[in-house]
């Protein structure tokens, strides 16, 4: 199980993907402070936005990290039925990929309200966190261990014609 490469692979996305689930993904600053930033779950702003606790947070993050996660674990253990892992890592991928997109989606929605909000001489700016690149790192993972389990099957389908 360990020994093939895919394996390597799939739990880099699990280990990225884990540590994108518990550290800060994004924040807005002024003037070189911290104003507001977001998790995978939630959204903390400053004394100075207060108004935007009543916007719920992200949590659909989250859930697809949690999602991305629990395919990648079950995608591991099911290294004997190359198949069904390779449809839970091509799963994983689409997940990863409207992570990204939902990302971007809630980034830019809370630049907005953070505009509204905000006094006309002070305007945030957002700043990604190194720990958003992470998806982006696990959609290569994931495609490079879609190569991998597709190799083996091919291996494993050539060595079965010769028998």
């Amino acid at each position: 199980m360990i020994q093939r490469i895919q394996t390597v692979y799939l739990a880099l996305v699990l280990i990225l993907s884990f540590v994108g689930l518990i550290t800060t993904i994004g924040e807005y600053t002024v003037a070189e402070t911290v104003v507001a930033n977001f998790t995978a779950f939630t959204f903390r702003a400053d004394e100075q936005f207060k108004l935007m606790d009543g916007i719920s947070g992200p949590w659909c993050l989250g859930t697809l990290l949690i999602l991305v996660m629990l395919l990648s674990l079950m995608s591991i253990m099911l290294f004997r039925k190359r198949m069904r892992q390779l449809r839970l890592t091509i799963f994983s991928t689409i997940l990863l990929v409207g992570y990204v997109i939902t990302y971007a989606i809630f980034a830019y929605f809370y630049q907005l309200k953070l505009e509204q909000i905000s006094p006309k001489d002070i305007v945030p700016t957002f700043h990604l966190r190194f720990v958003a690149v992470f998806p982006l790192l696990s959609i290569i993972f994931n495609c490079l261990a879609i190569q991998g389990i597709r190799k083996d099957e091919a291996l494993v389908r050539s060595l079965d014609r010769i028998r």
